[in-house]
């Protein structure tokens, strides 16, 4: 029996080694030049860079709103009350049309403050107003991600929108980074 094992767990490293490389002649034969390009540049100066998926809508306005909306979301992650202020003032430049005065009141109480508290006591308010503009608009590229705490909002729960299905709370920033789930993908 010992003299089967060796042999099987050698045969089952070698078929994973195969599938792997495969799997990864796949995904650059996929990629056009110009990513194959850039990829070979990274590895040059070896520097590893998460990759950003993005969104776009129909309207480029929207588009551009969800990405202040996103930067907005990364600086509460970060707890980080300064910039959520200046991430807020950016979206609100971009909040000119009259169909966004809710979604407004709620990015200038963000915007005026620096305590993450009051922020994020805002930001709820502001990303159920941003998911209802994410299943009303017509998404062209990408996925957003429906994501929820549980223990947000004083255990009432709370959602925001992410570009990634990894959880990043932005109710609780590091002290409860990854307490959340994704309900829905958009």
């Amino acid at each position: 029996m010992k003299n089967l094992r060796t042999p099987f767990a050698l045969s089952l490293v070698i078929a994973l080694s195969v599938a792997c490389s495969s799997k990864s002649t796949e995904d650059h034969s996929q990629m056009d030049g110009a990513d194959t390009h850039e990829m070979h540049e990274v590895a040059e100066s070896e520097e590893v860079a998460v990759p950003t998926i993005a969104v776009a809508f129909k309207e480029e306005s929207t588009t551009q709103i969800f990405n202040a909306y996103l930067a907005l979301k990364d600086a509460l992650v970060a707890t980080d009350g300064e910039k959520v202020s200046a991430e807020a003032k950016k979206l609100k430049a971009l909040l000119t049309d009259d169909a966004f005065t809710s979604i407004k009141a709620d990015v200038e109480k963000i915007a005026d403050s620096t305590d993450p508290k009051v922020q994020r006591d805002s930001f709820d308010n502001l990303s159920d107003q941003m998911i209802i503009l994410a299943k009303t608009s017509e998404l062209t590229t990408g996925n957003l991600f429906l994501q929820h705490c549980p223990m947000a909002n004083g255990n009432k729960g709370a959602n925001w929108l992410s570009l990634s299905e990894e959880i990043r709370n932005p109710y609780f920033g590091d002290k409860m980074l990854k307490c959340g789930s994704v309900t829905e993908k958009i």
